[in-house]
Parts: C-alpha cells; sequence; structure tokens
C-alpha cells in the first residue's frame, strides 16, 4: 500500500490584503492543507483572516515577531499535528507566488526526498531596480562567503520534506535573516539544494513587500559575515592543528634517524 505524501503550504502573513484570501482558496481547490501564520498584523487586517479561516488553519501571534518567527510558529504546528510523509512549501501571502509555482516546487520536494527546493525568479530588466540590486549583490557575496552558487538566494518559495523540519526549526533568526541562515548551513547539514525557475510577479512595483532595504539587508549581510568568520576561523584552527602534527611527524622521524 502506498502512502500518499500531504502537501502543506505554509504562509506567514503581516497585514496581508485580499491577494492573500485568494491564493489560499486557490490552494485550497488544488487539495493543498494551508497553514497561515498572522504575524501580529493590525485589527482592520482581521476580517482578511476570517476569510482565509474557512479554508486553512490560522495561527495567530499577538505581537510582530519576523517572519522567520511565523515560519517556525507554522512549522512547530505541522511537525505535532501531521503525520509522515509531507511536504511543506513557504510561501509570501503578498500574491507574489502563483499557485503553479507553488506546485511545481512542491512536486519537485517530492521527488528529491531530503533536499530543499527554491523557486528561483527569472528576474528581468521589469523588475524592480532594488531588486535586481538587491538580489545581484546578495548573491555575489552569498558565492563568495559559501562557495556555493545559488541563483536566487532571497526567495521565499522553499520547499522540503518532512525530514528537514527539525533543521529548519533550529536554524536562529526571527526576521527575514532567518531565511539567509537556512541557506548558509546546508553545507554543514550534507543538504543539497535544487532550483526550480519561477516567474517573477513583481505587483505595484513591489509596494507590498515588507522587507526593509537597509533594516533587512543589514541584518542579512551581518549573517554572512559571521559565517565567514566562523569559517575562517575554523580554517585557521584545522591548519594550526595540521601543521602541529607535521612539525610532530617531523621531530620524531628526525629523531629515528639520528638515532
Amino acid at each position: 500500500m502506498t502512502i500518499q505524501t500531504k502537501r502543506i503550504v505554509l504562509i506567514p502573513a503581516y497585514c496581508p490584503d485580499e491577494r492573500l484570501i485568494a491564493l489560499v482558496q486557490a490552494l485550497h481547490g488544488m487539495e493543498f492543507t494551508v497553514v497561515v501564520v498572522n504575524d501580529g498584523s493590525k485589527a482592520e487586517h482581521y476580517p482578511i483572516f476570517n476569510a482565509v479561516s474557512e479554508c486553512a488553519t490560522v495561527l495567530t501571534h499577538e505581537k510582530n515577531t519576523g517572519k522567520g518567527a511565523a515560519l517556525k510558529t507554522g512549522l512547530e504546528y505541522i511537525k505535532n499535528t501531521s503525520a509522515v510523509p509531507y511536504v511543506v512549501v513557504t510561501a509570501d501571502a503578498d500574491g507574489q507566488h502563483l499557485p503553479q509555482d507553488i506546485l511545481l516546487v512542491c512536486e519537485k520536494a517530492q521527488k528529491k526526498i531530503g533536499c530543499l527546493v527554491l523557486g528561483s525568479r527569472i528576474i528581468g530588466r521589469d523588475a524592480p531596480l532594488r531588486s535586481r540590486f538587491g538580489n545581484g549583490i546578495t548573491r555575489l557575496i552569498f558565492r563568495i562567503a559559501t562557495g556555493t552558487k545559488i541563483y536566487d538566494t532571497q526567495t521565499g518559495l522553499r520547499a522540503f520534506s518532512n525530514g528537514l523540519t527539525d533543521y529548519m526549526l533550529s536554524v536562529e533568526g526571527e526576521r527575514y535573516e532567518y531565511e539567509m541562515n537556512v541557506l548558509l548551513h546546508l553545507g554543514q547539514q550534507n543538504i543539497s539544494v535544487e532550483e526550480v525557475p519561477i516567474k517573477a510577479v513583481y505587483l505595484d512595483n513591489n509596494a507590498s513587500s515588507h522587507f526593509n532595504p537597509i533594516k533587512d539587508s543589514f541584518k542579512i549581510y551581518r549573517e554572512i559575515l559571521k559565517f565567514s568568520a566562523s569559517s575562517m576561523l575554523s580554517f585557521a584552527v584545522d591548519y594550526g592543528l595540521f601543521c602541529a602534527r607535521m612539525k610532530t611527524a617531523i621531530l620524531q622521524k628526525n629523531t629515528l634517524i639520528s638515532l
């Protein structure tokens, strides 16, 4: 008997509009289980969550704690309530991830068990300048720091099987830096990455994004620098131990020769 994999979409949401309702309804119609985390949204947005609750589970933070914290709340709920096997797809609430692309990365994760699948946006000249510039710079810095080539390091559309849930919960970070930390430490856990091209959707010049280009970018680059410093320190320690062993071996060899 074949056990069917449960498909779950996890959506962190802060002050969303009607596009969240349309997305959740579309996903529900595609037989996804949907979990939405209301991350401390203002009271005027509660009718949105009430509408969403008709076909999704809604979890609520009383105060805004950040995207990373909202994702962890959702993952903890999924871990405690869902039978395995399952695949989790994380998606944004602002309509920038199309239902068909969510399905695409989900199907890829079902085939690539234990792999993190990224929905990588093909960013063209029609994308907002801040998105093109920010993604390009972050992609370059990430590659220098890790030696890993990932086209879209900032995508929020990600999918993984249940075996990665504990790893995702263990990663540090409460806000946007959490998603970068997930990528930075994959190599240490021997977790591979697959990228699936998706359509880049920028609505109203990406005005609905809550990403702060200065504050949040600083936090992301700080995590990359911390990772780089840690890697360099580990290399220095390993190299020092190697040199010490080589010196001891040479001394022992010289002692034997002199005897």
